[in-house]
């Protein structure tokens, strides 16, 4: 529970897609938080809505968080003002000694212009490693639910990972499972880092697609499989955790 607000901030800080999930079994209650590319969008709880939900986090002395990146929800039902809400929470919760809040690096001005004038972009190779890494990836889908809905489940993944990593927009896979891109001038107006960033959403949204199908170990097998040689060369551009992935938890 401490650990919350890092937690959040981690989310916010990468747009990661997930579900941020809060548990007392103190008062017998249960909240999940879902996030898109870093925005708070849904909340299930068990005390009615994001409000209710928001107001009795605010007496928690203690609890368990677990973030569990790639498990999305279509529904959005939150805005601006519950994320205000919501980090009104926090900072109560703070005030009273539950959780600690994270240190943020103070931004000297003028230095974003010069680190996105400098940002390296992405190599053709790495460009060929990523499309064949998440046409593997892919594969596994298909293998599990057949090629024509598996197409329709990655245009899905691409239509939502589109909201925070615009090239994506620009994406579609191809029946083979490519993935194709018509204009690749667009590769030179986005930084390296972003690209991977993006990558890396793709393929874990893909693996936690699969593990509710035949559970979080054997996806993660299946997954390896396909990949198999491509694995390290995915795992240094940092868009593939080899181990199993871990849930954040605090």
């Amino acid at each position: 529970m401490r650990d919350l607000a890092l937690i959040v901030y981690q989310v916010r800080r990468v747009r990661a897609f997930g579900r941020l999930t809060i548990r007392n079994t103190e008062r017998l209650s249960i909240s999940h938080l879902y996030f898109r590319a870093g925005k708070l969008v849904h909340c299930i709880g068990n005390r009615g809505d994001i409000r209710s939900t928001l107001q009795e986090l605010q007496a928690w002395t203690q609890g368990m968080v677990r973030f569990e990146r790639g498990a999305i929800t279509r529904d959005v039902t939150l805005n601006e003002t519950h994320e205000r809400l919501f980090e009104e929470t926090l900072q109560r919760l703070h005030r009273s000694g539950v959780i600690q809040m994270p240190t943020v690096p103070c931004v000297v001005e003028g230095t974003a212009v010069t680190v996105s004038e400098t940002q390296a972009l992405l190599t053709p190779l790495e460009w060929r490693i990523l499309i064949e890494g998440t046409r593997r990836v892919a594969l596994v889908i298909a293998r599990l639910v057949g090629s024509q809905e598996a197409l329709a489940v990655l245009r899905d993944i691409l239509d939502d990972l589109s909201t925070a990593f615009p090239l994506f927009a620009h994406l579609q896979f191809s029946p083979a499972g490519y993935l194709q891109l018509a204009d690749q001038t667009l590769l030179d107006r986005y930084p390296r880092n972003e690209l991977l960033e993006g990558f890396s959403a793709l393929i874990e949204t893909c693996f936690y697609f699969c593990a509710p199908l035949v559970g979080e170990r054997e996806a993660h097998t299946l997954t390896m499989q396909a990949l198999h040689e491509l694995a390290p060369a995915l795992s240094g551009l940092g868009v593939l955790r080899i181990e199993r992935p871990l849930l954040s938890q605090g």
